[in-house]
């Protein structure tokens, strides 16, 4: 087995147990033991227990991220780009739920931001995100975390209770939340807006 091999096995296998016992509740001889890895390959890849659920967390993040940046090109006008990233985010998190699942609501666990790896991708990530607004003529107000709260917050707080199960899925969710992105960001960001609301 190769050490690439090894390593998704062993994320594979955490992910599973961290979704069915918690990170707390989970033992790295759980892990392995599902990974089907020796000792050895498994400490070579992750030297504790809070490394790998960081990993799998990273995992997770970076795919959902760049599913994200994938829709905001730079042809792509104001409302279809605000628009867009709602149904992809939506459409991600129906496609992985378990991914999905720890990213929103880890089991008895809160992912540490400030780690270097979630951090710098977070940070890349939000970059990318307020540049690909700035070349479609926002000015820096409302402030970007307003911006983002907005635009995806609705979003966000759909698919959460969706994953926990206490909400049913309809076919209208996405482009409903769509348009109340796009309607709840078109009075703050008026100038560009008027030009993108045909």
């Amino acid at each position: 087995m190769s050490d690439t091999d090894a390593r998704t096995r062993i994320l594979a296998a955490a992910l599973d147990c961290f979704l069915e016992r918690g990170v707390q509740r989970t033992t790295v001889d759980q892990v392995r033991k599902r990974a089907g890895v020796s000792n050895g390959s498994f400490f070579h890849h992750f030297p504790n227990k809070q490394d790998l659920a960081e990993a799998v967390y990273l995992q997770g993040l970076e795919q959902h991220q760049a599913e994200l940046l994938a829709v905001l090109t730079p042809e792509l006008g104001l409302r279809a780009g605000i628009e867009e990233v709602v149904h992809r985010h939506l459409a991600w998190m129906a496609e992985h739920p378990r991914l999905a699942a720890f990213l929103m609501a880890p089991p008895d666990w809160i992912a540490p931001r400030d780690a270097p790896q979630i951090a710098a991708s977070s940070r890349e990530f939000f970059h990318s995100v307020a540049l690909w607004l700035r070349e479609h003529g926002w000015a820096g107000t409302p402030a970007f975390s307003i911006v983002i709260a907005i635009w995806t917050g609705p979003a966000q707080e759909y698919a959460r209770h969706r994953l926990l199960g206490s909400a049913e899925g309809t076919d209208d969710a996405a482009p409903a939340l769509a348009q109340a992105a796009w309607n709840a960001l078109k009075p703050l960001l008026p100038t560009i807006a008027s030009e993108d609301s045909r």
